[in-house]
């Protein structure tokens, strides 16, 4: 299971829209409106990595509102 937290930007006053498009696709656990300095902050998880990113690249970035977006994928690390 492939696992990143994702920043997301918006449109000014679009935070709630974009939120609620983000949790109706299913890599989407989490859609945070956060205070801090990226307007959502999004848990994703996809069976790969390959996945997570292609989620990413082609519906979170098409959604209306969305003008940025940093991935940080979470490394699953042995011992």
């Amino acid at each position: 299971m492939a696992k990143a937290y994702v920043k997301v930007w918006v449109q000014p006053g679009m935070e709630r829209t974009v939120q609620q498009e983000l949790l109706s696709f299913d890599q989407f656990m989490t859609a945070d409106v956060t205070a801090g300095e990226q307007d959502l902050l999004c848990l994703v998880e996809a069976a790969s990595y390959e996945d997570l990113l292609r989620t990413v690249v082609q519906h979170l970035r098409a959604v209306k509102g969305v003008t940025r977006t940093v991935t940080n994928l979470i490394l699953e690390l042995d011992g």
